[in-house]
């Protein structure tokens, strides 16, 4: 009433639209983002592709990978070579996972402007395909006279110890001796997405991911215990973009 009224005043008649305020919105029927992630154990990236359900609802399937460290993880150096490379002493195994999954995002409270912020949340479940790669080392080893020469070997915590070990060997070693840690996993978070362009999508994501591997213990370090049972609080930043199509 008050905006009718408005327009015979400015000289509108009745039958003349107001339009000023009004944004055409377009529904989007798919999108593809990706995004990197820090957890509390280490660091990541995923790719993933949505597909609406409904104007707020939408079905994501997701694959994540990421390393995940141990909490006793400290890097050490060898004191008597100012060249000596870092490592992490007692560390068995690097341990990727890769999470192919499926779940649900839904917008809780969509973008009333274009510089607005989306607020939603999100969930995933599916398997936990862990691996793992034995780490290799620069071993010292005396020979006479008086010299050393450096061997690259496996990491044995019964015969390599802190003035054995001159640094970590190149990142490539091991990755033919990968085992394999069958598992299954799920998360939940909530999401922001502020990206100023509709067709865009730009956010923030903060949740939780658990992963669980029921065949047994991932040896990640030696001399500690280790676990069957990841828990981690994560952030991903995310950016991507939707389409029609």
């Amino acid at each position: 009433m008050s905006a009718l009224l408005h327009g015979i005043a400015c000289g509108q008649t009745p039958d003349q639209k107001e339009t000023i305020f009004e944004e055409t919105t377009v529904i989007y029927k798919e999108s593809i983002f990706g995004g990197l992630t820090l957890h509390t154990n280490g660091y990541g990236a995923h790719f993933s592709y949505g597909k609406n359900l409904t104007a707020f609802k939408s079905r994501i399937y997701k694959l994540d990978i990421t390393i995940m460290r141990h909490p006793k993880e400290v890097r050490s150096f060898n004191a008597f070579y100012e060249d000596s490379r870092s490592y992490i002493y007692g560390k068995l195994n690097q341990f990727f996972i890769l999470r192919p999954s499926i779940g649900n995002r839904v917008v809780k409270y969509d973008k009333i402007r274009p510089g607005g912020v989306a607020v939603g949340y999100s969930w995933h479940v599916g398997p936990a395909i862990g691996l793992t790669k034995p780490v290799y080392l620069e071993i010292l080893v005396p020979e006479t006279p008086p010299f050393q020469r450096i061997v690259v070997e496996r990491y044995d915590p019964v015969r390599h110890t802190f003035s054995d070990i001159y640094g970590r060997a190149g990142g490539l070693r091991g990755f033919n001796e990968m085992q394999l840690h069958p598992g299954i996993h799920g998360g939940a978070a909530l999401n922001f997405e502020y990206d100023p362009a509709r067709e865009g999508l730009k956010g923030i994501e903060i949740g939780v991911n658990v992963d669980y591997f029921p065949l047994g213990e991932v040896e990640i370090m030696a001399l500690t215990s280790n676990t069957d049972l990841f828990v981690n609080l994560y952030v991903t930043l995310q950016f991507g973009k939707k389409f029609n199509r």
